[in-house]
């Protein structure tokens, strides 16, 4: 069983900087269209056992373009547990206006560390990937590991990142550092964080142990 992740176009909330979580949204800008339809002629021939989508906009709206490209149109399935980290009271600042500074700090670079009631009231890493996970095993023992079929999972930055790095293993302490696997230093960009748009695979045949086949994916945003 392959798991397709993607991350949601890039919107305006993106280009200003500002928290954009689970309580906060903001619509695709051009470059998000493009983006979305670019993912969806890179996905166009691949048959998905079932798609999911994070329930806010940015993201549905991104699963909607690869849906309309696919030559078996799938019905989307909206999955109220690839909602985005929620930050609170800090969702739709400016990053740079987020206090105390000693949060954002720790939620930058050291998640293990970050304490969201003294923020903005938000998630904790731990709390936030236990149901982003829980989706992802939900899902795959619907599908059946050994389904030849993979899923598609439309959601954000920290969902698709987070989710996979809790599937490999990685604990909350490495969540923002730099990824390396097999030797080899995985892109991001910065702070560990998929780009807008890109495409990662995951796989499984156990629903227990996971490999990532392709990470963050973006040639086809070029072509």
């Amino acid at each position: 069983m392959q798991i397709y992740f993607v991350r949601h176009g890039r919107t305006q909330f993106n280009l200003e900087h500002r928290f954009q979580g689970g309580d906060s949204d903001s619509p695709l800008v051009e470059s998000g269209i493009l983006g979305g339809k670019a993912a969806g002629k890179r996905l166009q021939a691949v048959q998905f056992e079932a798609v999911y989508s994070s329930p806010q906009k940015r993201a549905f709206d991104t699963a909607q373009y690869i849906v309309e490209a696919n030559q078996w149109q799938p019905d989307i399935q909206v999955e109220p547990r690839l909602r985005e980290m929620r930050f609170g009271r800090w969702d739709g600042l400016l990053e740079a206006e987020a206090e105390p500074k000693t949060q954002v700090d720790m939620l930058i670079n050291h998640p293990e560390r970050y304490q969201p009631e003294l923020a903005g009231q938000g998630e904790t890493y731990a709390d936030f990937v236990a149901r982003t996970t829980a989706a992802v095993h939900d899902a795959v023992a619907q599908a059946g590991v050994q389904s030849d079929k993979p899923l598609l999972m439309v959601s954000h930055g920290l969902v698709t990142t987070m989710t996979i790095k809790a599937l490999l293993g990685i604990p909350i302490a490495q969540f923002r550092k730099p990824l390396y696997l097999d030797g080899q230093l995985m892109s991001t960009i910065g702070h560990g964080i998929v780009d807008n748009d890109s495409l990662t695979i995951l796989e499984t045949d156990d629903n227990q142990t996971f490999k990532v086949k392709t990470w963050n994916e973006t040639d086809y945003l070029d072509a």
